[in-house]
């Protein structure tokens, strides 16, 4: 039972395998899929973010070009200097309006910057743009102003800042980049300091515009070259790092774990040499996947598609294979000797070659089967025939044995009538044991016993009584011939074992299960010994292939159970016993047959 419980049903096995192999390969084809299209989509994004980022390099550059080329223009303006003058410059000496007229035509009709402011070493300030007007500036105001000398000259550029100065003409409160450089006279003496400012909407313009109008998908930082966070301007990103600072760690790998969102990122940058400005874009890669996820999940709904067609044509497959064969297996286990000759039906995968071999090959050993099967079943029975002849045979000359012994005693008594009683008895006798028959009815083995007792009789007078009570229908049943005599020759032979006077009965009755004959003696009964010696020849004589060896003397019993095992089979009721009194009992009978395949009422007793 255990191994059994181990055993899968090929059904399920088949199922199993195909459903298997089907999950197999669509998670092989999702997780390739994923692979491959996500790296291309990687690329693809990097390559779209390194041409962003230099356009926002080039853009910027490009306000920033405004603000230096305004610079410039001022520093080598012929008609600047003329109103300047070439000696060391006091800017409270310059008309304001004729500045602001030069500086205007300077800066053009776009007005490339928003503010121009000029600065004398004797603290005065002429501004000239959104905020026109002659000042003075506390030094350490702006401190770039205060420290351009020690650059040399060149540019600098500043952080967005917001000018307090400016804060009372606008409208909202704006950041402002500024350019600083030197002003030089004619001889090329540092004089003063040129600032030309512009609000930081217009120089991020590009990047400002990108954002609102692909919805802040993008990050984008701007950082100066001391990791100052340039851009976004509006206020300080609220940020626990850097993305200037995750570059160094970053390497040559793309991607980056932000620790705010817990997300990779998709990160590259770009280095202005003009500005000193880096540009650092970077993006989730959850939005640069988005098509990859879109594409899985229709791929996953059409792989479960797949998987439960797959499913269905498993079963269906399976259910076609496994069909014919429980069909098969049903025939198989209703084939019993009786059905070996009906003719085998199609199965249902007929159409399927492997089957129908199968089912006629299963045909033809049918057919074989019964041929051997009707030939074992004759050979069985003329063994059977031969076997029970042979044991016939054997009881004969015993049974002439015991008679002549009798007619010798009552010679030797002298009683010659008892003599002739007992040889006419003898003829009769003789004529029946030599009957060719090899069954009778209970009745005419009845009739032969009362002939063979009364046989006794003379021999043994008043010393034997007997009786003998059989059913009208047990009568009329079959047996072997010669089968009860032996049992009550050997009650005779061994009842008389005590005080006489001894007793015979014989009695046949029917009962629910069948019906039995009892012959019982007055004797001592069967010893433990007696009945085991008895069991130990039966069931040697059970397991030999031919007869066994018997003596003349002796043999009854087991020429009796021989017999009748052969005649009755599992029907037989075969008894030895003792009875409460003490006396031997021996029955035999025949149960039932209600069915072929041994139901209740059946019976095969064997008591010994």
């Amino acid at each position: 039972m255990k191994k059994q419980s181990r055993q899968l049903r090929l059904q399920v096995v088949f199922f199993s395998a195909i459903a298997a192999l089907t999950a197999l390969f669509l998670l092989v084809l999702i997780i390739s899929f994923y692979g491959y299209f996500s790296d291309i989509l990687v690329q693809q994004e990097l390559t779209s973010l390194d041409n962003q980022a230099a356009a926002f390099k080039e853009q910027t550059d490009a306000e920033i070009e405004n603000l230096d080329a305004v610079s410039i223009n001022i520093n080598y303006s012929s008609s600047l200097h003329h109103l300047l003058g070439d000696n060391t410059l006091n800017l409270r000496t310059v008309s304001l309006s004729d500045f602001a007229d030069l500086c205007t035509t300077i800066n053009g009709v776009d007005q490339k910057v928003d503010q121009i402011n000029l600065y004398d070493f004797r603290k005065n300030v002429l501004r000239v743009g959104v905020y026109t007007t002659r000042t003075t500036y506390v030094p350490g105001d702006n401190e770039i102003a205060d420290n351009i000398l020690e650059t040399g000259g060149t540019k600098v550029i500043s952080n967005p800042y917001t000018a307090s100065y400016l804060m009372k003409h606008s409208v909202s409160p704006e950041k402002y980049i500024s350019l600083y450089r030197t002003y030089t006279d004619s001889h090329g003496n540092q004089v003063g300091i040129v600032e030309t400012a512009a609000r930081c909407k217009s120089i991020f313009r590009s990047i400002i515009t990108y954002q609102n109008r692909n919805k802040d998908r993008l990050t984008v930082r701007v950082y100066a070259n001391d990791g100052t966070c340039i851009y976004p301007y509006a206020e300080e990103p609220q940020e626990s790092f850097s993305y200037y600072e995750a570059l160094s760690s970053q390497g040559d790998q793309p991607y980056f774990n932000n620790p705010n969102t817990g997300g990779r990122e998709v990160m590259t940058s770009v280095h202005s040499s003009y500005t000193g400005w880096t540009y650092v874009l970077a993006l989730p890669e959850s939005e640069i996947l988005t098509p990859v996820y879109q594409m899985l999940r229709q791929l996953i709904f059409l792989g479960l598609g797949l998987l439960i067609l797959g499913l269905f044509l498993s079963y269906w497959l399976s259910h076609m294979l496994i069909r014919p064969i429980q069909q098969f297996q049903e025939e198989i286990g209703n084939t019993t000797l009786s059905t070996l000759d009906r003719p085998t039906p199609e199965l249902a995968g007929y159409q399927y070659k492997e089957l129908y071999e199968l089912n006629q090959d299963f045909s033809s050993m049918r057919q074989k089967l019964k041929i051997s099967t009707d030939e074992l079943v004759e050979t069985r029975k003329q063994e059977i025939k031969s076997r029970s002849t042979a044991l016939q045979s054997q009881i004969n000359p015993h049974f002439y044995y015991n008679s002549l012994a009798s007619v010798i005693a009552l010679a030797e008594n002298d009683q010659p009538e008892e003599v002739i009683r007992m040889c006419r008895n003898l003829t009769k006798i003789m004529r029946y044991i030599t009957n060719t028959n090899d069954t009778v009815t209970v009745k005419e083995e009845i009739d032969y016993i009362n002939q063979y007792l009364d046989c006794m009789k003379v021999r043994y007078q008043s010393s034997l009584n007997y009786i003998i009570n059989i059913e009208p229908s047990v009568l009329k049943e079959q047996i072997p011939r010669l089968l009860i005599q032996p049992l009550v020759e050997n009650a005779i032979k061994y009842g008389i074992d005590s005080e006489p006077p001894w007793g015979i009965a014989i009695h046949g009755y029917t009962k629910d299960d069948g019906w039995r004959i009892e012959v019982m003696d007055s004797g001592r009964g069967f010893s433990e010994e007696s009945l085991k010696m008895i069991g130990e020849r039966i069931k040697t004589a059970e397991c030999m292939l031919g007869l066994p060896e018997m003596q003349i003397n002796g043999m009854g019993t087991l020429n009796v159970y021989l017999r009748w095992h052969l005649y009755a089979g599992d029907t037989m009721i075969f008894e030895l016993k003792n009875t409460e009194a003490g006396h031997a009992i021996v029955t035999i009978g025949r149960t039932i047959m209600t069915s072929t395949t041994g139901n209740e009422g059946e019976e095969d007793t064997h008591v010994l």
